[in-house]
């Protein structure tokens, strides 16, 4: 739902349908406002997109040797704190609980 208007004399806004996203309380629905909220883009890859990717599909795993030059984070908790509608999801955090009590 858009606001267009709230006129003065009236208990209503005036407002125009933008896009149905689903039921109420289905998370399903939860997901697709927020995807709709941020501009998340939706859209399938392109051919030439999906034909830069490895040919194993998900079976794809590093190299040993290119492991090897990486830390491996995977056991923490990471989250991305790149600003929406950024391209290159490159930025993350992670927090933990030190022993004196500091994050």
């Amino acid at each position: 739902m858009r606001y267009n208007d709230w006129p003065e004399n009236s208990p209503f806004p005036v407002g125009s349908f933008v896009k149905v996203v689903g039921d109420d309380g289905k998370l399903a629905t939860e997901t697709n406002l927020i995807l709709h909220e941020f501009s998340v883009d939706m859209r399938p890859f392109s051919q030439r997109v999906l034909d830069c990717l490895p040919k194993e599909g998900k079976n794809w795993q590093l190299s040993p040797e290119e492991l090897g030059k990486r830390w491996d984070l995977r056991h923490l908790s990471v989250c991305s704190v790149d600003p929406p509608g950024c391209k290159d999801i490159d930025d993350a955090l992670h927090c933990i609980k030190l022993p004196n009590g500091n994050y």
